[in-house]
């Protein structure tokens, strides 16, 4: 069972990390950190588990293994780095960051403690993309150069 926290309680947070966790069966939601009370307290009302006064609390908890990060993109970075530095694997939303200094830094972080940083670019992985990059790993169309798809939804 891994231990999650999440970091940033918004919409994404509400509609996407939290339910999924709480539906998948090798996760735990442990707790919730976010400037706002309210919304922390709506999801460990919803969903379970604690909230914290701080990110550092949250970090120093050893029930968690692994926290979501879905705060705003110029705070990926920085919370990303603390929660790679305490032990923690960090699935942090998209962007990754906000320039490639802090990107750089995000992977060479996780590389040096031994954790898994992964980005929320989770899109790769829809039905309709897998079938294109069979289509294109098939190699009926012969060398590609150029490929460009398309992409819409109504929001959360």
């Amino acid at each position: 069972m891994i231990g999650i926290g999440i970091i940033g309680c918004g919409t994404i947070a509400q509609v996407r990390h939290a339910p999924e966790y709480h539906a998948n069966s090798k996760c735990k939601l442990i707790g919730y950190f976010d400037a706002a009370e309210n919304r922390m307290t709506e999801l460990a009302a919803q969903y379970g588990g604690k909230i914290y006064d701080s990110i550092e609390a949250m970090l120093n908890d050893s029930e968690i293994d692994a926290v979501s990060v879905c705060t705003s993109n110029d705070t990926h970075a920085a919370i990303s780095i603390r929660a790679l530095e305490a032990g923690k694997h960090v699935l942090c939303e998209k962007p990754m960051a906000t320039n490639s200094c802090d990107a750089l830094a995000m992977a060479e972080t996780a590389r040096r403690n031994g954790r898994i940083l992964m980005i929320g670019h989770n899109q790769r992985l829809a039905p309709a993309h897998a079938m294109a990059k069979r289509f294109l790993d098939s190699g009926k169309f012969g060398k590609v150069l150029s490929f460009q798809t398309s992409f819409a939804h109504g929001g959360p």
